[in-house]
């Protein structure tokens, strides 16, 4: 599946964002982020994103931007998220509050699609990986760089792939183990292609966005379905 169709929707001159692809983005920075979890967020008036007429959330670039600052307030002061609300209305807009220690957003590099970027020395200390395991996984096309200015350059997806290599890794699955995982995805997003990439090209702006909503549609019940199908071969193993 197009990596930029899954996180971008284009209205008018604006960009936004499925939920699915909000949490893609932020799980480089914040582990532990989940659909849920933003959903909470909402819950509690942190962010407010726009509803599509089927009940979908697309998120703003601001939206994008104030969850950042929510989640390091939460991760960094430990405040309570009453007390963030409070701090982000009354700070300026792109404040995410202090780091305290590892990385610092000042260290990465917003990419022409605005999705932030690490160097290979950043993706291991973020993605627990050594520097052979990220070859292996560049080598087996399981992440892709890019050179900025003689610099390699990783993105917000490619740390994520990274970090749960790293646990397989642990287990004895080398990339080169993992080939038949990509293979398969790649047919799976044929299959998704095949579907939704006449809507994704119509001219009308209606029907595109109906396509972002069976597009979501379709990545979560083809999870789900991986997952149940993984789920009942795990447990013949133990019968």
């Amino acid at each position: 599946m197009n990596e930029k169709t899954e996180v971008l929707f284009d209205i008018g001159d604006e960009k936004l964002m499925t939920i699915g692809a909000v949490v893609e983005r932020l799980k480089g920075e914040f582990p532990d982020i989940s659909v849920s979890k933003l959903r909470y967020l909402e819950e509690q008036g942190l962010v407010t994103p726009r509803r599509t007429k089927g009940g979908y959330r697309l998120f703003t670039r601001d939206d994008y931007q104030r969850l950042i600052r929510v989640l390091a307030l939460q991760r960094d002061e430990y405040l309570p998220l009453k007390v963030i609300r409070k701090e982000i209305e009354r700070a300026p807009a792109g404040v995410a509050g202090p780091a305290r220690g590892g990385l610092r957003k000042a260290d990465f590099v917003p990419n022409p699609a605005g999705e932030k970027e690490f160097t290979a020395e950043e993706l291991q200390q973020l993605a627990g990986a050594d520097a052979n395991l990220l070859a292996e996984l560049e080598e087996f096309e399981l992440i892709k760089g890019r050179q900025v200015s003689g610099v390699r350059r990783y993105g917000e997806l490619d740390a994520s792939v990274a970090a749960t290599a790293a646990r397989l890794a642990q287990a004895g699955l080398r990339p080169k183990n993992l080939r038949a995982m990509k293979s398969a995805v790649d047919r799976e997003g044929g299959l998704i292609e095949q579907v939704i990439l006449p809507m994704l090209r119509s001219h009308r702006a209606e029907q595109r966005l109906e396509a972002l909503e069976v597009l979501e549609e379709l990545a979560q019940a083809m999870s789900q379905l991986h997952q149940l199908l993984l789920t009942r071969y795990i447990r013949r193993l133990t019968v």
